[in-house]
């Protein structure tokens, strides 16, 4: 498995891979939404994980075009926003891994 990693700030992106690598997983870091989707399609089993607040398309519109053309992909949010934006950013999406920053190992642990 192969998780994608969209954060813009480099230094929670490299914490996230690197945490990633150490629990023994392939890890690639994107700095935008379209940066991702810009890149080969995912495999069948990869997560993506992402961040809410992205330069360009915000993390809850990408949220949106992979439920619509990937509906089987496994979405984990990265945010620091309220539990009231996120309520309503992710409302209807299904979105059901959620991790609060800053980022935490046994966090990371708990995904893989």
């Amino acid at each position: 498995m192969t998780f994608h990693v969209i954060e813009d700030d480099s230094a929670v992106a490299d914490a996230l891979v690197l945490m990633l690598h150490e629990f023994g997983h392939d890890a690639q870091a994107y700095v935008d939404a379209e940066t991702f989707l810009s890149a080969p399609v995912p495999e069948a089993g990869d997560t993506v994980v992402i961040d809410l607040s992205l330069p360009g398309m915000s993390g809850a519109d990408l949220v949106r075009l992979l439920r619509v053309n990937r509906p089987e992909m496994r979405i984990v949010i990265v945010t620091g926003q309220s539990q009231a934006k996120l309520d309503t950013q992710l409302a209807g999406l299904g979105v059901t891994h959620l991790i609060r920053k800053p980022v935490e190992a046994d966090a990371i642990r708990d995904l893989v």
